[in-house]
């Protein structure tokens, strides 16, 4: 399942979703509104949203960063850290 997280330079709420994407391990495909008219088209027009960070999870959209929303759609997903300490512990 594809996860679409759209940005913009300067977004304060981007760059704390994103972080919070990378320390978890969820894999995501940054999309930059401004670099690329496309990904703005999508944003505006399929997602009707105007806000960054948008982050699209199968049929689920997440609108700003909500960080207890991003771990009820994830699951309790722990860090990276953690679930490799886990793995490795099997």
């Amino acid at each position: 399942m594809a996860t679409h997280f759209y940005t913009e330079p300067g977004c304060v709420a981007c760059k704390d979703a994103k972080e919070f994407l990378v320390s978890h391990g969820i894999p995501f495909e940054e999309r930059d509104i401004r670099a690329n008219p496309e990904y703005f088209r999508v944003l505006t027009e399929e997602l009707d949203s105007r806000t960054t960070p948008t982050l699209m999870f199968g049929d689920q959209i997440i609108v700003g960063f909500d960080q207890d929303e991003y771990q009820r759609v994830f699951g309790p997903i722990g860090t990276k850290r953690d679930r490799q300490a886990f793995r490795g512990s099997v």
